[in-house]
């Protein structure tokens, strides 16, 4: 070897840094720990300190579903499948709520993953945002990206505050779904080029953890993106080999079938609620809501571009005021769609210089999820997949594919990083010098901009004002000094993430710059990078990052004066919480059945129900319709303001939260007999029925088709109720003639049974929501059941897919010959002969 040459060694030699003399496996061991270290840094109250993200809101909701079904469990020893705690009754299929944990891949994991975190209260959600950087730095590395590349792409996905935004909101099914995207892409190409049974079997089982996560459309989005890129796979592949085509379309189409398979048991429960329910195909105006403005992507590189979503405290006529920063198009939002723009510099790159297969696909793909987050803004994509490509028109939220972007903007900034980690070796053909003028071209505008946001700032803050900063209708809702004094903080939040957007812009060129003018290691430049990127994340994360203490979710449902006084009735009876207290599921937390509550995916008829008729009464000055109420069995109304005391009684006042209970004579029981029907052909017409002054449903019942038996007014009767659980329920009743018995029960064909003497009788859809049964004369015994059929097919079903799933990856592990030689089952010189014969 010549001088030089030795020279020359010695200097690449003395330009390693530690971490690249490192082996790879301990180059992957060390980003893993820096993911865990960056995690615990962001969350280390919630770790240390055994702290909760939120107790309000979804959390709260969430919390309160929870408790019901595992109330009916354990005091009526079943599987919960309906709670009759919320909206008169609901399939918990309607919560995407299942009383059995089938997910044995979640559990699995969680079992060891809980205690990296200390086994803390939310250790279950902060590890899936570690397992979110642990998949896609997986996920980049298959695609041949180097550890540090890798890594910067990890932490993107990992910490981006759309996502971390999910912690607040009380997301968690989201959260565990999104998760697996990244792995089940993964595993999709590792099946494209090895197509072997290991391959096909994680890829199922993933496929399957990602639909058990009980967010069908988050998994829909990842499903999609397999699918494209399938499709992308095609269009390169037909060309060189038909063959390969159809066998990754076989591959691919089976492995996705056992992850359906797998998913069984909630799939079917929940396609058998799908018709009932108000998502079983949504209005375009229904579906479009939460659509993204395209004016909003600003908030790709400035998270308060239009405002933010946590309110901001200020000071305001001597008073402390909370006020609602947002002023986009959203009605509201969990969080901005931030994606750093150190992430966005990096995108610049990759799509400048690495313009390849891989990125060809990221971006066609980012393109087609941003079109698609428009929505009604902007229809010319969105509206063909919600009239053409499946089950797509049963999502919401257009805005909620965005949680993907985070994911393929990392992948193509990884190649930014790529790229300039390779700058110094760069061949004669690349023009250094105009390189180094760029990037001094770009450091002398951000520091101009700089000094212009500085010294303009009141004329920029007077300029933007004009058409900034401000939401129809909120002058009239707060007042012109409440929107001067939001819009003044508005600006001034603006300006600030303003500044420091160009101060890590400027950071992030002038170390490109210090490393390609002085040759410095690239892992060091693209470490830099690395931390950059994680100062600019974790800024906006911990705005969103509101800790509380493990107590406070449950003294929020801790019994107030409402509550005790409404346990200390015993009988059977619902409650109507009127105006904001409507959708509050604290009854449900406490087993007090309520005509109100939250759900997103509520019967369709209750919700037919509510619009059309709950509220047209036919007094004005009171315009609750209460034949309905009547109905539905509401002895209690709870209000926060006064109700007319000539028709209601004051039955308990709540000073503390000043919350009024009154007692409503005139509420039905749970059962009775009719003396009359009526027998209407429209929905319309039902509803002109039930808001008419003239229907007394205690008298005459509303039905949609004409009863098979003859019935009519039974002079005597009486009915009792023996057993009243959740899913049975006996009732003994006597009436002198033929008679239309009604049951103050939600209708629920796909799954309640109705028998007499032990013989199955038709329901009847009643009231538009409620149920009858014609009872002949004499005294009898009915019997209303809830059919488990579909959970139990499901849960064979499902346990079935595991097994076929489990049964392909121990087989494909047997198929590795190191793991034979570990069993001694093959000799070290066979395997490299093996090696040698596969080559």
């Amino acid at each position: 070897m010549s001088s030089k040459s030795k020279s020359t060694v010695r200097s690449l030699s003395s330009e390693l840094t530690w971490f690249d003399k490192l082996s790879p496996s301990k180059k992957d061991l060390v980003c893993i720990v820096i993911l865990l270290a960056v995690i615990y840094i962001l969350f280390f109250e919630i770790i240390t300190s055994n702290m909760i993200f939120s107790e309000s809101g979804d959390t709260a909701a969430s919390h309160s579903w929870g408790v019901a079904v595992k109330y009916l469990k354990e005091k009526e020893h079943i599987d919960p499948l309906w709670v009759p705690f919320i909206f008169s009754g609901m399939p918990i299929a309607g919560a995407l709520m299942f009383p059995r944990d089938v997910n044995y891949a979640e559990i699995f994991i969680q079992f060891p993953g809980k205690l990296i975190f200390l086994n803390a209260e939310m250790a279950w959600f902060v590890l899936h945002y570690f397992l979110m950087g642990v998949f896609m730095y997986m996920l980049v590395r298959q695609l041949k990206f180097s550890h540090l590349p890798s890594l910067f792409a990890a932490i993107t996905f990992m910490i981006n505050p759309y996502a971390i935004g999910l912690a607040q909101s009380g997301h968690g099914t989201k959260l565990m779904t999104l998760t697996f995207i990244p792995l089940a892409f993964l595993l999709t190409i590792n099946l494209f080029e090895k197509r072997n049974l290991l391959s096909f079997g994680l890829l199922s089982a993933a496929v399957g953890t990602m639909l058990l996560n009980k967010h069908p459309q988050i998994a829909f989005y990842g499903l999609l993106m397999i699918g494209s890129y399938f499709i992308y796979e095609v269009v390169n592949d037909v060309k060189v080999s038909s063959k390969l085509v159809i066998k990754k379309a076989l591959l691919l189409g089976f492995a996705l079938l056992l992850g359906f398979v797998i998913y069984m048991y909630e799939f079917l429960p929940t396609k058998q609620y799908e018709p009932y329910s108000i998502r079983g195909g949504l209005s375009y105006e229904y579906a479009t809501n939460w659509s993204f403005h395209p004016f909003e992507m600003l908030t790709f590189i400035l998270p308060s571009a239009f405002g933010f979503s946590t309110p901001y405290a200020v000071q305001y006529q001597g008073q402390e005021v909370s006020l609602p920063l947002y002023w986009g198009w959203l009605p509201f939002t969990d969080g901005p769609v931030y994606l750093g723009v150190v992430t966005i510099v990096l995108l610049i790159f990759g799509l400048i210089y690495m313009r390849n297969k891989v990125v060809w696909f990221f971006t066609i793909f980012s393109v087609l999820v941003i079109f698609l987050s428009f929505g009604s803004h902007f229809g010319l994509v969105y509206n063909l997949f919600f009239n053409y490509l499946p089950y797509f028109n049963r999502w919401r939220a257009p805005q909620m594919i965005l949680y993907l972007i985070p994911m393929t903007f990392g992948i193509i900034a990884a190649f930014g990083l790529k790229f300039l980690m390779e700058l110094n070796q760069k061949g004669k053909e690349f023009d250094s010098a105009k390189f180094r003028r760029q990037l001094l071209s770009v450091l002398s505008v951000v520091g101009g901009l700089i000094v212009i946001s500085f010294v303009f700032k009141e004329g920029l803050h007077g300029f933007l004002s004009g058409f900034m900063f401000s939401k129809e209708g909120e002058v009239q809702q707060y007042g012109q000094q409440v929107v001067s004094v939001t819009k003044q903080v508005r600006f001034d939040v603006f300006w600030t993430d303003l500044i420091k957007m160009l101060a890590f812009v400027g950071a992030v060129i002038g170390l490109v710059y210090f490393y390609f003018t002085r040759k410095k290691a690239s892992s060091l430049v693209a470490f830099g990078i690395i931390t950059l990127l994680t100062i600019d994340l974790m800024i906006v994360d911990f705005k969103l990052i509101n800790p509380r203490p493990k107590t406070a979710l449950e003294q929020q449902f801790q019994p107030d004066a409402t509550v005790k006084f409404l346990q200390s009735d015993t009988s059977t009876y619902r409650t109507f919480p009127i105006g904001e207290l409507f959708q509050d599921n604290t009854f449900m937390y406490h087993k007090i059945s309520s005509i109100g509550g939250y759900s997103p995916a509520k019967l369709k008829i209750y919700q037919e129900m509510i619009e059309s008729s709950l509220y047209r009464g036919s007094d004005p000055k009171f315009p609750l319709n209460m034949n309905v109420v009547n109905m539905l069995n509401a002895k209690y109304l709870i209000a926060k303001g006064r109700l007319p005391e000539d028709r209601f009684q004051l039955v308990n006042v709540d000073q503390e939260k000043q919350v009024l209970t009154y007692l409503n004579p005139n509420y039905f029981p749970r059962a009775w007999f009719v003396d009359t029907t009526i027998v209407v052909d429209s929905k319309d017409n039902v509803f002109a029925w039930m808001n008419s002054t003239m229907w007394n449903p205690k008298v005459t019942a509303i039905l949609e088709k004409p009863p098979t038996q003859q019935i009519s007014k039974a002079d005597s009767n009486y009915v009792k109720f023996e057993v009243h659980e959740s899913q049975r329920m006996i009732l003994k009743t006597y009436a002198s003639s033929s008679a239309l018995l009604v049951v103050s029960e939600i209708f629920y064909p796909a799954a309640w049974r109705a028998y007499i003497d032990n013989i199955e009788t038709e329901i009847y859809k009643t009231n538009y929501i409620i149920r009858s049964v014609v009872v002949p004369a004499g005294n009898h015994t009915i019997e209303f059941k809830f059919d488990p059929s579909r959970y139990e097919i499901g849960l064979s079903v499902t346990n079935f897919g595991w097994s076929i799933s489990g049964i392909l990856i121990l087989i494909g592990l047997f198929q590795i010959p190191l793991i034979r030689q570990k069993l001694g089952i093959m000799k070290k010189d066979d395997i490299i002969e093996e090696k040698k014969n596969q080559s």
